[in-house]
């Protein structure tokens, strides 16, 4: 019908939009750090930080952070470190249950009981590199009687957050306390797993109200793994020179390698073959990994507990500044009472990323749930994201 706006999706149950608003921001803290050397302008009030990790593994890093009686463990998302894109793109899918082996070190997993069910190897080696240091912390919190802590971070963070829970509640008491409880608040997140293993995990986590995947239907990466690129950060170039350990990348030189391999086989061989060169490329900085044997399946489902975002507006900006100054494009191209113009190829395009980016998360959970502070925010969109 003419002239009604289109319905809010309905948020899940146990879904608290003032926690996503902090979480948002908490995991924006790296980006700011990156950018202006503080956080200070997007930590949010109340929020004390505990501990913050060394980079481990493939750039693995997590935060600690106390409100009250809450604990939040943020772990950081994919930064330009080639070790941690490599993270990404390990995406041969290995048993829920099972065996990592990193430098001479066991580490021994188990994310679903279901025997089907499989997840990104990838992601299981960050898990890997960081979850004694996360169960010392939660050992920490709960001597101060903090019991409720909640698992957030953003992209690669999220990713690594869903499948940290999933391992953390299968853990001994004597690792992790019995009277530790966990939400978990992914932003941004690919795909961690294949359809036995998401069953489990909303049955045990999501139908209780404890898990939430907070995702931007226009954001590319909750579909990956193997389903998008950013020639500024992430590309499929970048990929062939990341498993052939060149440092310079050429789209054509993949076209005869990797890629051509995806039409050539199945999507699950070149899975495999591109997790096995990262094997190769990661010993000298981690170590020998010795991994499980790969599954013969690339059946990645999205996660559950959705909460979906409306998309990011990016701003209306000339392409070229003389635009206003020219009479013959002015004459061409009328516009809109408001003075903008009607043809939006004058207009720049959003760069890939931006659907992305953490801090259009945050800003875009207050405009759905904190309208008036969405109104008093300076500053929308970072300069350095346009």
């Amino acid at each position: 019908m003419l002239g009604v706006a289109p319905a809010v999706p309905a948020q899940p149950a146990g879904f608290d939009p003032a926690l996503a608003r902090d979480l948002s921001a908490l995991c924006t803290t790296h980006t700011f750090r990156d950018l202006y050397g503080s956080d200070a302008a997007i930590l949010p009030e109340g929020y004390e930080r505990l501990h913050t990790s060394e980079p481990r593994g493939m750039d693995n890093l997590f935060q600690v952070f106390r409100k009250g009686a809450m604990g939040v463990i943020e772990v950081r998302g994919s930064t330009a470190d080639p070790l941690s894109w490599m993270e990404n793109v390990h995406a041969a899918m290995l048993p829920a249950i099972g065996t990592v082996v990193v430098d001479g070190r066991p580490f021994d997993y188990h994310f679903a009981d279901d025997t089907a069910a499989a997840v990104h190897a990838g992601y299981t080696l960050g898990v890997a590199f960081i979850a004694d240091e996360v169960e010392e912390q939660l050992r920490a919190l709960d001597r101060e009687g903090v019991h409720d802590i909640v698992l957030t971070g953003h992209s690669q963070g999220g990713a690594l957050v869903q499948l940290l829970r999933a391992y953390l509640e299968h853990r001994p008491v004597d690792r992790v306390p019995a009277r530790v409880r966990f939400r978990t608040y992914a932003f941004a997140n690919p795909m961690v797993g294949n359809a036995a293993f998401v069953r489990e995990y909303e049955r045990a986590y999501c139908s209780s109200g404890t898990s939430f995947s907070i995702i931007n239907p226009e954001d590319p990466v909750p579909g990956m793994p193997l389903a998008f690129h950013d020639h500024r950060i992430f590309s499929a170039a970048t990929v062939n020179g990341m498993v052939s350990g060149q440092d310079g990348y050429d789209m054509r030189s993949l076209a005869r390698s990797a890629l051509f391999r995806m039409f050539r086989g199945t999507v699950t061989d070149l899975a495999q073959y591109i997790s096995a060169s990262v094997e190769k490329r990661i010993a000298k900085p981690v170590g020998e990994v010795r991994l499980p044997p790969y599954r013969e399946e690339m059946n990645y489902t999205p996660m559950p507990g959705r909460v979906a975002l409306e998309p990011f507006p990016y701003p209306l900006i000339l392409r070229d500044s003389t635009i206003l100054t020219n009479d013959s494009i002015m004459r061409a191209n009328p516009r809109d009472a408001q003075g903008v113009f009607l043809n939006k190829d004058l207009y720049r395009r959003a760069p890939g990323f931006f659907q992305h980016k953490p801090y259009n998360y945050h800003v875009a959970i207050l405009r759905r749930w904190f309208p008036e502070r969405y109104s008093a925010l300076r500053v929308k969109v970072l300069p350095e994201n346009l």
